[in-house]
């Protein structure tokens, strides 16, 4: 995964600086042992309940009127993380999870950054936080 300027830079700062933090954590990934998988995916998963949480915290204290929404796209992207974790001890669940490591996760990143996080940024930026 690549962090591109043009595609994923919303011009917040902090939100940036968390969002090339997801693609560093991605991409630190060095085998292709299940186990590497793993490893990585429950740094993302920490990493980014971190960054949710944080998000979220804005989204109140700002009076975000799309709260709901994107609390609860991050709320499924967390539990889906944590299944694919959970699931990776057979050999389905491994070649599962090395799936949405690899497509689901880049796409949902890709999406949920130009969808939702632009549209934070954009009201965020507008209260000149």
């Amino acid at each position: 995964m690549k962090f591109d300027n043009t595609k994923h830079l919303l011009n917040f700062d902090d939100m940036d600086s968390k969002h090339k933090e997801f693609v560093d954590i991605y991409n630190s990934k060095a085998g292709e042992d299940i186990q590497d998988y793993k490893n990585v995916m429950m740094q993302i998963l920490e990493h980014t309940k971190i960054h949710f949480c944080h998000e979220e915290d804005l989204m109140l204290k700002y009076k975000y009127p799309r709260l709901r929404e994107h609390s609860d796209e991050h709320k499924k992207v967390l539990y889906e993380m944590e299944y694919f974790i959970k699931g990776s001890s057979t050999r389905m669940g491994k070649e599962i999870l090395k799936s949405y490591y690899t497509q689901g996760l880049p796409n949902w990143f890709d999406t949920h950054l130009l969808s939702m996080d632009s549209d934070l940024s954009s009201f965020l930026s507008a209260k000149n936080l």
